[in-house]
């Protein structure tokens, strides 16, 4: 999910196109989760949270 794109006329949130991901159902079985969760931010990141956060602070330090 993006909420915006160089590849679409749509603002918002938005799944891109298929060439960009291969299990649409699974696809769209994450957003159903993401969609129960009771949290108003969800950061994301294709590494795992706890890999990004150690990430982000081992920047932060330099």
């Amino acid at each position: 999910m993006v909420s915006a794109h160089p590849t679409s006329r749509i603002s918002g949130p938005q799944l891109l196109p298929g060439m960009f991901h291969t299990d649409r159902a699974r696809t769209l079985d994450s957003l159903a989760m993401i969609e129960d969760m009771d949290a108003s931010i969800i950061l994301p990141t294709t590494a795992p949270c706890t890999t990004a956060a150690l990430a982000a602070r081992e920047r932060a330090d330099r």
